[in-house]
């Protein structure tokens, strides 16, 4: 069975659109038979990621231009364990500007860490963030 870890980091005001959208992805990806551990990364430290086969890691959007990553994602991945060739889905919540920077900037974080992007989305609804887990490959 397939060991799947949704990461998801958001400010305050966002953390409801945020996790609105793990869960989704999450919900899709149990369907596909994967075991799936939700995890707030702004609230839960030292992480371990090592047991986890595929990440999908997802943040909000924290500037309107330059893409700014949430402060605790670079730890949260450091302190991970090893994550160097795992399998990975990044994703961001939509907003009007800035998605796609924000989105950009975390994949060069993920890919930094020796982290195998496999796919990468702005997402906007649940429902979106749902039927994208189903159809996600896992292996």
């Amino acid at each position: 069975m397939i060991r799947a870890a949704v990461l998801y980091f958001a400010k305050p005001s966002a953390q409801a659109k945020v996790q609105a959208l793990a869960e989704a992805l999450a919900r899709g990806l149990r369907d596909q038979g994967a075991q799936v551990d939700v995890i707030n990364g702004a609230k839960v430290r030292d992480t371990k990621l090592t047991g986890y086969h595929y990440l999908a890691v997802g943040a909000d959007v924290r500037s309107l231009l330059k893409g700014v990553l949430p402060p605790e994602l670079a730890p949260a991945l450091a302190n991970g364990g090893i994550v160097t060739g795992k399998r990975a889905f990044a994703f961001v919540a939509a907003a009007p500007f800035g998605a796609n920077a924000t989105l950009l900037k975390l994949m060069k974080a993920l890919e930094h860490e020796g982290i195998m992007l496999r796919y990468s989305e702005v997402l906007a609804k649940p429902e979106a963030a749902a039927a994208l887990g189903k159809r996600l490959k896992l292996d």
